[in-house]
């Protein structure tokens, strides 16, 4: 595995997420009560951009479809209604989580 910078902890409010180009990888990194994680940051369904999903807990919420990705295991928690199942075909599936580490302020992933 290869530690890849990203960004200061102060960069990344409590309850917010943000996203980071590393690599050709789009990842998530979420602080969740003052712990950081990171996930992939497209949704598994559609390609849903969820730098810009909502924060609920620990929980990103896909802006596209509405697919609810817990930040620290990756997991789905809540799939797609079965309308946009039907008219895709398809539903959200566990996205990849990385650890992070954090080192005097500085947050970096491990990929």
């Amino acid at each position: 595995m290869e530690s890849k910078p990203l960004c200061k902890t102060t960069e990344i409010e409590e309850g917010k997420s943000r996203e980071f180009e590393v690599g050709n990888k789009k990842i998530l990194v979420s602080n969740v009560g003052g712990k950081f994680y990171a996930i992939d940051a497209l949704c598994s369904h559609m390609g849903g951009d969820l730098g810009k999903g909502k924060c609920e807990g620990h929980d990103v919420i896909c802006p596209k479809h509405h697919a609810r990705f817990n930040v620290q295991t990756g997991k789905v928690d809540k799939n797609i209604n079965g309308f946009f199942k039907a008219m895709t075909r398809k539903e959200a599936t566990d996205l990849k989580s990385y650890e992070v580490k954090e080192n005097d302020g500085e947050l970096s992933v491990e990929l």
